[in-house]
Formats: structure tokens, C-alpha cells, sequence
């Protein structure tokens, strides 16, 4: 029996864009990339059916994993989903409607010569050492920008790279990321190599500082916490003696963490408490009104049974808070119980009514 059709597919070829290898891979995982070459395979070898069923049979992923590639590949806009099924966007003309789109309509900045030469040099180098002679024109755009907005020196854009790769034990090499540590770095003022210098050893004071925070708190390194922290420097003007105050203030909690400690900060701004003076001024303060309700509490549990309301006027000194104090008759005129007891086991008498009975048995 003869099978045809496998000749084709046994020698043939899927091309892919290189656009999509430099510039999208990059930002997809696994399951998106693998669901991506088999829609590409099916296109390029004519119109297909097929399931979203059939597409996580394909694949050997979950239908939720399925969901989760095809909607990543529509937010970076690589496929279109539609009622009619998946459709695969030109990825090329994508790209070149982006790049035409951000060519600039302001009046070009005149440079001289020699600083064009400079930035030409270290963007050739950044491209040679990070992206080996491909970097896409979206990362040519991204350093452009650094150098418009931020007017960032060459030396400081190639250390933003460094900076980039080296912060954690792979690195990160996404534009997201760099775009947060060169905003970070416009924000402390750096536009020079020797600016950087500066921030860099404020910058190791302030990890020092983080890292106290989470032995502290007993709280891994995360960059949200990082972020938090920098809040409480830089917006609350917080140093670590105050810092380490609010810190105190977590003892006793079951779980400590940096949001209870953030409420506390932000608590102590909005109150203008900026010196460990004022922070002890408001303990003392806080201390006293907590005793003075508790002896008010105790005062009122002490007094509970001193006063009696059983009269006509009851009610009425109760409208106007008027109290008075019980009214006791002296104690030999009324024998107590205890003295009751006692004279009742006694060969005496207890009072005149029991001698009369006592002669006339």
C-alpha cells in the first residue's frame, strides 16, 4: 500500500522569522514557542482544522496551558483569534509599521561628531557582547531614547547592561527591566559615569539597609520589598534609626512583614513624626491615655456595688447622674450572720428574749 504525501513533509522546511527568534522568543516560554511553530508548520503547508483539542493533543500540554500560550501569542500580537479560528499576523510589516512609527516628528537633535562616534562605539559593543551582532532595531529605539530622555553619557548606558545582566545569578536581558533600573538611576540624578559612582556606593548603603530589614523580619530579598523600602527613603525621608524604631514596634506580631511596618511608617509621616523624639513623645503620649482608661475602667468596676437606686428618685438621679453612697447602720445594731453562727454554738444567750425563755422553760 503506497502513502503519499510523506515525501513533502519528510523534505521540507518551516522558516521562521528571524524577527521572531531575536525579538519575540525572548519573551515567550516554552509552551508558547512550541504552540507557534506548529500553527506556522500548518500555515506554511496549507489552510488547516484544528481544535484547541487537537492543538493540546499536539503539543502533549494541558488545555489550560494551551490557553494560557494562545493568549500570550495575541498580547504580543503574533496570532489574531477570531470566530473563524487562528489567524497568523505578519510579524514583519508588524515590526516595520513600529519602527516607522517611532521615527521622531520633533526637530532632530544636532550632535557633534564626536559624541555620535562615542555612543556608535558602545552601542556597537553592547550589540557585539549581549546580542552577538543581532540586536533588533527595537533595542537600537530603547538605547536612542535613554539617550534623549534621560541624556545618559555612553558609559553609563553600557553599565546599565552590565547592571542588568549581573543582578541576580543569570540576569535579565528584557526591556522591561533595563527601563526600571535606567528610570531608578534618572530618578537619584545619575547622567555621568562619575554621578553613577556616587549613587552606586548610596546604593550599596540602602541594599545594606534592605538586608537588616529582611534578617529582621526574617523575609526573603524580593523586588517589590526593595521597592517598598526605597518608598520609605526617598518619599518618607526615613533614615535607619526610624526605620529600625518602626521595626520595634512589630514585636509581639505573629507574621512581621514589610506591609505592617509600611502602615506604621506612613502613619508616623502623616502624623509629622520625623525624630526619635517625637516617636517617643507619641509612646508616651499613647501610654498615658492607655492607663488613664485603664484606672477609669477599674475605678468603674471598683464603685459597681457602692451605690443603691432603690427609691422613688431612682430613676431621676440616674437622668441627671446623681449617686449616693449606701446608707449602713452601725454594726451592733444589726448581728451579722458570722456573729449568729458564733452565738448560736455558745452556752450564752443571744439576746434578752432568749433569758426569759431560759427562767420559764
Amino acid at each position: 500500500m503506497e502513502i503519499n504525501g510523506q515525501d513533502k513533509f519528510l523534505l521540507s522546511d518551516t522558516a521562521v522569522p528571524d524577527i521572531f527568534i531575536h525579538e519575540y522568543m525572548p519573551r515567550l516560554d516554552g509552551a508558547a514557542v512550541k504552540c507557534y511553530l506548529l500553527l506556522l508548520s500548518s500555515f506554511q503547508n496549507g489552510k488547516r482544522e484544528i481544535s484547541r483539542k487537537d492543538l493540546s493533543l499536539r503539543l502533549s500540554i494541558t488545555p489550560k496551558d494551551l490557553d494560557l500560550s494562545l493568549n500570550k501569542l495575541v498580547e504580543e500580537n503574533i496570532i489574531i483569534l477570531s470566530k473563524e479560528g487562528i489567524r497568523l499576523s505578519d510579524m514583519k510589516a508588524v515590526e516595520l509599521r513600529t519602527l516607522l512609527e517611532g521615527i521622531p516628528r520633533d526637530e532632530p537633535v544636532i550632535l557633534s561628531p564626536e559624541v555620535i562616534s562615542e555612543r556608535e562605539q558602545v552601542v556597537t559593543a553592547i550589540n557585539n557582547e549581549y546580542f552577538q551582532g543581532l540586536m533588533t532595531h527595537s533595542w537600537y529605539d530603547m538605547i536612542d531614547d535613554w539617550f534623549l530622555k534621560y541624556k545618559f553619557e555612553p558609559a553609563v548606558v553600557q553599565a546599565l547592561f552590565a547592571e542588568a545582566t549581573a543582578s541576580d545569578k543569570w540576569g535579565k536581558l528584557n526591556r522591561p527591566f533595563l527601563n526600571s533600573i535606567a528610570a531608578r538611576w534618572s530618578k537619584h540624578g545619575v547622567k555621568t559615569f562619575s554621578e553613577l559612582s556616587a549613587f552606586y556606593e548610596e546604593n550599596e548603603l540602602f541594599l545594606n539597609l534592605y538586608r537588616h530589614i529582611c534578617k529582621v523580619l526574617r523575609i526573603s530579598f524580593t523586588e517589590p520589598g526593595l521597592r517598598m523600602v526605597e518608598s520609605w527613603v526617598d518619599e518618607l525621608d526615613y533614615d535607619k534609626e526610624i526605620i529600625d524604631l518602626a521595626l520595634e514596634e512589630t514585636t509581639g506580631s505573629s507574621r512581621p512583614n514589610l506591609r505592617y511596618v509600611d502602615t506604621i511608617l506612613r502613619r508616623w509621616h502623616s502624623q509629622g513624626i520625623k525624630t526619635k523624639e517625637d516617636i517617643e513623645n507619641e509612646r508616651k503620649s499613647w501610654l498615658q491615655s492607655k492607663n488613664a482608661k485603664t484606672v477609669s475602667k477599674a475605678a468603674k468596676s471598683a464603685n459597681r456595688d457602692n451605690y443603691e437606686g432603690n427609691n422613688s428618685n431612682a430613676d431621676y438621679d440616674e437622668a441627671f447622674g446623681l449617686t449616693y453612697p449606701k446608707m449602713h447602720t452601725d454594726k451592733t445594731d444589726i448581728a451579722s450572720p458570722d456573729k449568729f453562727i458564733a452565738d448560736k454554738n455558745s452556752n450564752e444567750p443571744r439576746n434578752q428574749t432568749e433569758e426569759l425563755d431560759a427562767d420559764n422553760p
